[in-house]
C-alpha cells in the first residue's frame, strides 16, 4: 500500500486516501465526491463520514481513510478531533493543552497550537463554560452610549477584563426599567461570570435576585444590597468643587441646568444647593434632561429671565455643550460675557475649541474598580459588600473667569 506521507497535499484541500488492493495506487478524493451504495464503518462510533470519520471506511474493494493532514471542509468549524488529527496527537492532548495542563510535551503543544491555527480552529466556549463552569466572561449593563461618559466607564472595565482573561458582553438597557431587567436575564442565561450594572433603573428587588446567581457590582448609589458591590463617584462633593470654584472667581448668581429624575442629577443638585446655603447664595436650578438639547433650551429661558447669571453650572459635559451653543446662538461669548462649568470631564471637554472646565469623575478609574471587585467576588461570593467611592477633582480649564458686569445679549 502506498504511504499517505509520500503523496503531496495542498494545505486547507478536504480529502481522503484510498488503497486500492489491486493496484495498489492510491487516489485523493474530495469530501463529497464518494459513492452512496452500502458502506460498513470499522466502528459503530463512527456515524456519519462527514462528522465523524476518523478511521477507515470499507467501500467495496477499497479501504478509505482520512489523511491526518488535510483540512477537513464540510461546511462545519473544525473540531478537536481535526485538531488531534492535523498535530498528530490524541485527542486527550489537544483537550490538555486547551485547559493549560503542563502534562503535554513542549513539542506536542507547539504542534497543537500549529494545528489550531492551520485550522482555524477557535474552542467552544460554551462547551468549555460547561466544563469548567466558568465563561471568563463579565455581562455589562449600560443604560446608553450616547454620552461619551459611559464609554470612559467600558474602557475601564475592558483594561483590566482583558489583563485577567476576560471579555465583556455589553447589553444597553435604553434607560427603561423593563428592558434593563430583560437584558439583565439575558446575561444571566449567557452565564457569565459576573454582572457590572452601568444603570440606576433596576430595582432593589431584581438586584437582589440577580445577586443569587452571579457576583453583581453597581455603579449607582442604590440602597445598600447583601453581597452587592458598589463603585460611584461622590456627586455631592463634586457639585461643592464646582460652586466654590465659581464663587472663588467672584460669582454669585450661578444657576444650575439639571434633571432630578436622574440619580446622578438629583446628587449635584443637592451638592449645588447645600455650597450655595452654605455661602449664603441664592440657588435657581433649572430642571431639564441633562443633554444637549437640555442644556440649549434651559439656557434660553435663563437667558430670557429678568434676573440674569453670570455663571451657569451643568449636570454634565453633553448638558454643557448645549449651554455653549445656546450662549453662542445669543451672541454672548463663553467665558467673557458667561461662565460654563460641566461635570464628566469626557475628551470632548478638552477639545482646544470648547476647552470646557468640568468635574471629573475618573470614569475609567470607576470602571476599572468596578471590574476588580466583581473578579474578586467571583472567586469570594460571600463577602461582605464592597462600598467605594471615587473623589472627584475639578479640571479648570478655558470657559470660567472672573464675572464682567450681569450681561445680557446683544
Amino acid at each position: 500500500m502506498a504511504s499517505p506521507s509520500a503523496m503531496t497535499f495542498r494545505p486547507n484541500r478536504p480529502g481522503y486516501w484510498v488503497d486500492s488492493p489491486r493496484s495498489g495506487n492510491v487516489t485523493t478524493l474530495t469530501v463529497g465526491t464518494l459513492p452512496a451504495p452500502r458502506t460498513s464503518l470499522s466502528s459503530p462510533s463512527f456515524c456519519s463520514l462527514d462528522e465523524h470519520f476518523c478511521g477507515r471506511l470499507r467501500l467495496g474493494g477499497l479501504t478509505v481513510t482520512r489523511h491526518p493532514g488535510i483540512v477537513p471542509s464540510m461546511g462545519r468549524a473544525p473540531t478537536i478531533i481535526d485538531v488531534a488529527a492535523r498535530a498528530g496527537v490524541s485527542k486527550s492532548s489537544v483537550s490538555r493543552v486547551l485547559a493549560g495542563s503542563p502534562l503535554v510535551s513542549e513539542e506536542a503543544r507547539s504542534a497543537i497550537l500549529r494545528a489550531m491555527e492551520e485550522l482555524g480552529y477557535r474552542p467552544n466556549a460554551a462547551a468549555r463554560t460547561l466544563r469548567h463552569r466558568k465563561s471568563h466572561s463579565i455581562g455589562v449593563l449600560v443604560s446608553e452610549l450616547h454620552n461619551p461618559f459611559f464609554s470612559m466607564i467600558l474602557d475601564g472595565i475592558d483594561a483590566v477584563a482583558e489583563d485577567h482573561g476576560y471579555t465583556s458582553l455589553i447589553v444597553r438597557g435604553q434607560r427603561r426599567s423593563q428592558t434593563e431587567e430583560d437584558m439583565l436575564g439575558r446575561l444571566l442565561e449567557l452565564q457569565v461570570d459576573g454582572i457590572i450594572a452601568v444603570t440606576e433603573k433596576l430595582p432593589r428587588s431584581v438586584l437582589i435576585e440577580a445577586a443569587r446567581s452571579a457576583p453583581l457590582v453597581t455603579l449607582t448609589q442604590t440602597p445598600r444590597v447583601p453581597r452587592v458591590d458598589t463603585v460611584v463617584s461622590d456627586n455631592r462633593a463634586g457639585a461643592r468643587l464646582a460652586v466654590d470654584h465659581l464663587v472663588a472667581l467672584g460669582h454669585t448668581r450661578i444657576a444650575m441646568v439639571a434633571d432630578e429624575g436622574e440619580h446622578a442629577g438629583t446628587e449635584r443638585i443637592e451638592g449645588y444647593r447645600a455650597a450655595m446655603l452654605h455661602l449664603t447664595l441664592e440657588d435657581l436650578v433649572i430642571h431639564a434632561p441633562m443633554t444637549e438639547m437640555g442644556g440649549y433650551e434651559a439656557t434660553r429661558q435663563l437667558l430670557a429671565s429678568p434676573e440674569p447669571v453670570t455663571a451657569i453650572f451643568a449636570g454634565n459635559d453633553v448638558c454643557a455643550f448645549g449651554v455653549i451653543d445656546a450662549l453662542t446662538e445669543a451672541d454672548m461669548r463663553v467665558p467673557h460675557d458667561m461662565s460654563v462649568v460641566g461635570y464628566d470631564n469626557t475628551p470632548v471637554a478638552a477639545f482646544q475649541t470648547i476647552s470646557l472646565t468640568t468635574v471629573d469623575q475618573f470614569a475609567t478609574q470607576i470602571g476599572a474598580e468596578a471590574t476588580r471587585s466583581v473578579l474578586t467576588r467571583v472567586k469570594r461570593r460571600e463577602a461582605p459588600a464592597r462600598h467605594v467611592v471615587v473623589p472627584p477633582s475639578l479640571v479648570e480649564r478655558a470657559t470660567t473667569a472672573p464675572p464682567r458686569e450681569l450681561a445680557r445679549p446683544r
